[in-house]
Parts: C-alpha cells; structure tokens; sequence
C-alpha cells in the first residue's frame, strides 16, 4: 500500500530519527546563538531524537515523508532581533539539517572507493540517500508557517495564545494532513518542491 519494503522501512526509521536528533539539536543551538539558553535547560540541545522526537510527526515521515519534531519553546524576547529572531532560528536550523544531510552524500563516493564490495558499505550508501531525500521532505514541509511544522514556531511571537491553541490541537490534522498529501499530491505542488530542494543540496 505504501509501496515500502522491510528494509525501506528500517532505512526510513533510521533516517527519521537521524533527522529528528539533527534538526532539534540545531534548533535548539540556533536559539542559544540568537540569545535563548532555554531549550538547553529544556534537554532539547541534544542529538538525541528521544529528547525531539513526536509520535506521529515520527510516523508520518515513515511513511509519508511529511514530518515535524517536538514543537520547542523559545522566548522571542531573549533573542537578536526579537519576533524576527524565530525566522532565522527556524531558516538556520532547517539549513543546518540540509547541509548535515549534504555531507553524508558527500561521503558516499568516498566509502564505495575505499571499501567497494561489502554490505556495510551498501547500506550505509542506501542509508545515506534516505537521509538526504527525506531531509529534503522535511525541509519543504517543515517551511509551512503552523505548527506543529518548525516555522510555526514565528507564530509562537506574534500570536502566542494562536500558537499554545495550534500545538495543543494540529497533530492529529497534520498526520492525516501528510496522509492526504501522500495520495493526492505525488505529483502535485509539494513533489516537485521535494525534488528541487534535492537537485540543488544533492
């Protein structure tokens, strides 16, 4: 039905949780740089997926290549630039999650000509690709301005009683949101944004 095998599964949860500890340690790292400590106090400045990850945000990248992190909570009036502050916190984080992803490809010539041949090597390769196509996914995705996608987080200086009711409530919506997209948009709007942010970092 999800046109995934076993090993694409495996593939893909190994990815998700790769990201998810990427992307919320960099956010957490963009906050400190822009002037917030609290999410180091949170136990979110770690690239530990548990500390970032969520449920189904976790699920719907499995399987739909649509997800988010835990939404984390940073406080605008402690940052460079305030309100404008989260824009750049959110756009540095995403970025930070692509040219991690980047460097994996870029390992991949160099591993299949140093150790050719073996297994280890394949999967890593195999491994590698996920983590860069579903970065992609994430990028793309995680740019939408609600939560629980990362540039919700703007709305959390603007509007924050908006932001406190969205993240209590979008969850449930954005998984099935991702669903949707999934069979209705494969070569819709959001495919062809998935591939262009992969042609260009890839």
């Amino acid at each position: 039905m999800f046109d995934l095998s076993g090993q694409q599964v495996l593939f893909r949860i190994g990815s998700a949780l790769f990201i998810a500890g990427t992307h919320g340690y960099a956010l957490a790292l963009m906050a400190r740089l822009m002037g917030d400590p609290g999410p180091g106090y949170d136990g979110r400045r770690t690239v530990n997926p548990l500390q970032h990850g969520q449920f189904l945000g976790f699920l719907s990248m499995v399987l739909f290549r649509v997800g988010w992190i835990r939404p984390m909570a940073i406080d605008h009036r402690l940052l460079r630039f305030g309100r404008a502050g989260l824009v750049v916190v959110v756009l540095g984080a995403l970025a930070a999650t692509l040219l991690i992803a980047e460097g994996l490809w870029l390992l991949r010539p160099w591993l299949i000509t140093s150790f050719s041949g073996t297994s280890a090597v394949q999967g890593a390769v195999l491994w590698f690709e996920n983590v860069a196509m579903l970065s992609a996914a994430f990028v793309v995705f995680n740019l939408i301005p609600i939560p629980p996608f990362a540039m919700g987080l703007v709305l959390s200086g603007y509007a924050p009683r908006l932001y406190a009711l969205l993240v209590r409530r979008t969850m449930v919506p954005a998984f099935v949101f991702g669903v949707i997209l999934f069979f209705a948009d494969r070569d819709g709007l959001v495919a062809p944004a998935v591939r262009s942010i992969f042609a260009w970092f890839f």
